[in-house]
């Protein structure tokens, strides 16, 4: 009978952490990606600035990912997001380039949809700028 109670006990306890622990889960995952990404646009923007020559992200959300393209290398690196993200059809801006100087060259606003609600990138004119809020 003691044995019922304890296992009794353990079964609730399991039952109410597992879903606890798929959300947090998700939600580093999301973290995760948005620190890799402003990494990647920073890091991107000082390639071009060292190199001398254009560089530029585009995001694509038909396919739910981002590609890095590195004009002095000739290569193509293409991240996925993850699968609690999505680029939001409300973004007007699918690209960020930067010019042979660092200096972006269109400004706008780049919209995802994540479990935690709706995250926005907004890129701005000049020196590269770029700023991630919730």
């Amino acid at each position: 009978m003691e044995m019922l109670l304890v296992l009794a006990v353990v079964m609730t306890v399991v039952a109410i952490s597992i879903p606890a622990y798929k959300g947090y889960a998700e939600e580093q995952e999301e973290r995760r990606f948005f620190e890799k990404l402003m990494h990647d646009i920073y890091a991107t923007q000082s390639e071009s600035y060292a190199n001398g020559s254009a560089t530029g992200i585009n995001f694509r959300g038909s396919l739910n990912s981002y590609d890095i393209v590195h004009s002095f290398h000739g290569k193509v690196e293409i991240r996925p997001f993850p699968e609690s993200v999505k680029l939001s059809a409300s973004s007007n801006l699918t690209s960020i380039y930067f010019a042979s100087n660092g200096s972006i060259s269109a400004s706008g606003t780049i919209h995802f949809d994540t479990s935690t609600g709706k995250r926005s990138l907004v890129v701005h004119l000049g020196k590269g700028r770029v700023v991630l809020s919730e």
